[in-house]
């Protein structure tokens, strides 16, 4: 189980690894954060710090580390753990009906699963006319259901 963690402590959590009140993370300390502090693997932390390191200056800002964490935070574990399941699926399955099998448990910010009619707009949207998600995909929806209320 997740704990939740509030915006002040997500501060606290990106100050822990500053080094002379400069608030900026070098590459190494962004990947231990991502490791220690939100449970990535190595490599899911380097993904990560790939994606939200937005200007590509091998450092991740306070602005990009607040990015990370208004779009996953404390999610990012649950994020690789659905996506492993929608890639492990058989390959007979279509795109959508894994994603849908995948994320019609995913709990949003109100606490409540997505309706059927809004996770199906949601899935059809992301997987477009390829009908395929990949991880950017799929961390775009995946983050879309954990902000939304209804």
């Amino acid at each position: 189980m997740l704990i939740k963690v509030s915006r002040p402590e997500a501060q606290k959590i990106f100050d822990k690894y500053c080094h002379n009140f400069v608030m900026r993370l070098k590459k190494e300390d962004a990947i231990k954060m991502f490791t220690s502090d939100f449970k990535l693997s190595e490599k899911q932390a380097e993904l990560m710090f790939d994606i939200y390191d937005i200007d590509k200056n091998g450092q991740l800002s306070q602005w990009e580390f607040k990015q990370f964490y208004t779009n996953l935070g404390e999610f990012a574990p649950e994020l690789f753990e659905a996506f492993e399941k929608l890639k492990s699926g058989s390959n007979e399955e279509g795109e959508f009906e894994k994603a849908w099998d995948v994320l019609k448990t995913v709990k949003n910010a109100s606490g409540e699963v997505t309706k059927d009619a809004d996770l199906e707009s949601l899935i059809k949207a992301a997987v477009g006319e390829e009908k395929k998600m990949d991880f950017g995909k799929f961390m775009n929806l995946f983050s879309r259901i954990k902000q939304s209320r209804s």
